[in-house]
């Protein structure tokens, strides 16, 4: 009977353990300080994997064709090129680590963060030029960054001194 007890008492904190942990993970999909400070912290660890992710595609056409797939569809493949290259892991211990929940993931908010301070400069820029020049300017825009919604923007203007900070510190190695 006892240890019938222990049994059930060991399941049931197991089961409240994995969900307390479930609620605990964060939110990677949007921008805010939290997903923006793990990305940060993600950076160095994870760039052998991502430059090995990115060569997967040697093209315009087939980078369009990966991006239009839906998430699980570029996580297999990601981790596909991943277990052939020997790294799936080492690349799942670093997106355990930081709290993703994979590469692909990460690779997507990093996508997110980059459109949206590209869309921050962009519209930026365009108040300090004439309307034919603005008119250009979104032309020759990629459309992924004329599509960043204006919570971003917003976003990346509130937090504009940390991730030059930051930018800045990457750069220079540290």
């Amino acid at each position: 009977m006892k240890t019938v007890l222990l049994n059930l008492v060991v399941w049931m904190l197991v089961v409240c353990c994995a969900s307390v942990s479930a609620q605990l993970l964060p939110d990677n999909k949007n921008l805010n300080s939290q997903s923006v400070t793990r990305w940060m912290q993600t950076n160095r660890d994870i760039a052998p994997i991502v430059q090995l992710v990115d060569s997967m595609n040697t093209t315009e056409a087939e980078l369009k064709v990966f991006e239009a797939l839906p998430p699980a569809e570029q996580d297999k493949k990601i981790n596909a090129v991943l277990k052939s290259n020997n790294l799936l892991g080492s690349a799942n211990q670093i997106t355990q680590k930081h709290g993703w929940k994979s590469v692909g993931e990460y690779m997507r908010l990093s996508t997110k963060l980059g459109n949206a301070i590209a869309a921050y400069f962009l519209f930026g820029d365009l108040g300090k030029v004439t309307e034919e020049q603005a008119q250009q300017l979104k032309e020759k825009a990629d459309p992924a960054v004329l599509a960043v919604p204006k919570s971003d923007i917003e976003f990346i203007k509130k937090n504009e001194k940390v991730l030059q900070k930051y930018i800045q510190a990457y750069g220079a190695g540290r």
